[in-house]
């Protein structure tokens, strides 16, 4: 990591990258916290979805114990995924950091792709009202996170050095 006492460009960077940043963790915080509900309240969660899914009301039993049981998956997979957003949205924070025009390019495709699936997420009417409110919370950072990286003087900063 480029030490910013040491490297004035690296502390203009920090220094532009901090709203960014901040708003990265706050993303991850949202994420760590809605994991942490879905855990605690899996079976609330998991007889809201079901009722609200395809063939819940099937006469064939075998059927609904296979939608409850794809949905139960689904659900105890959320707090896996959340750790493997906080590695991977480290790892983007340490090359933002860093200067690494790549992580600069993912912060941006994934604040869109995951307010995406957010929208979807809510307009799908898949999951109880509080999972929803925590996914439009997300969904503000998101858009804000990416606001913010796209500004001028943020861009600056991964802007490729000119070919002599």
């Amino acid at each position: 990591m480029t030490n910013p006492v040491e490297d004035p460009t690296a502390a203009e960077r920090e220094r532009v990258m901090q709203p960014v940043i901040r708003l990265v963790m706050i993303y991850l915080g949202l994420s760590i916290l809605i994991a942490i509900l879905v855990t605690v309240f899996h079976q609330s969660v998991l007889d809201y979805q079901f009722l609200h899914a395809a063939n819940h009301d099937s006469p064939d039993p075998a059927v609904r114990d296979t939608v409850r049981a794809s949905l139960s998956w689904s659900l105890w997979s959320r707090p896996i995924s959340a750790l493997i957003i906080l590695l991977v949205y480290l790892r983007i924070i340490k090359g933002l950091r860093n200067g690494k025009r790549s992580s600069y390019r993912r912060i941006r495709i994934v604040a869109i792709v995951v307010t995406v699936l957010n929208v979807y997420y809510i307009v799908s009417g898949q999951n109880p009202v509080w999972m929803s409110i925590g996914q439009g919370l997300q969904i503000v950072v998101l858009i804000a996170t990416f606001v913010l990286a796209t500004r001028p003087h943020v861009k600056a900063h991964f802007t490729p050095a000119p070919k002599d």
